[in-house]
């Protein structure tokens, strides 16, 4: 059991060394899809304005049983390196 033990961390130590950040991109598109007691969706997109900074903008819909809701959202990203 021990060298299984060994064997996993030495797996995990090569994994984390070799992990690397990826590049980011200029633009992004994302879809959330959630359901608790209704249905609820939200697409998301990132523009990179400039070296360090991003603006998000997120519009959702809701539909449960209580009540139905559209929220639209504006983000401003600070990015930084983590070295």
């Amino acid at each position: 059991m021990k060298k299984w033990k060994f064997l996993f961390f030495i797996c995990f130590c090569f994994t984390a060394l070799s992990l690397q950040a990826q590049e980011i991109a200029d633009n992004a598109l994302g879809l959330r899809l959630g359901d608790s007691d209704g249905f609820g969706a939200e697409i998301s997109y990132q523009k990179s304005i400039g070296r360090y900074t991003r603006a998000e903008f997120d519009l959702g819909y809701r539909d449960s049983r209580e009540f139905d809701a559209v929220k639209l959202t504006g983000i401003y990203q600070w990015v930084y390196e983590n070295r």
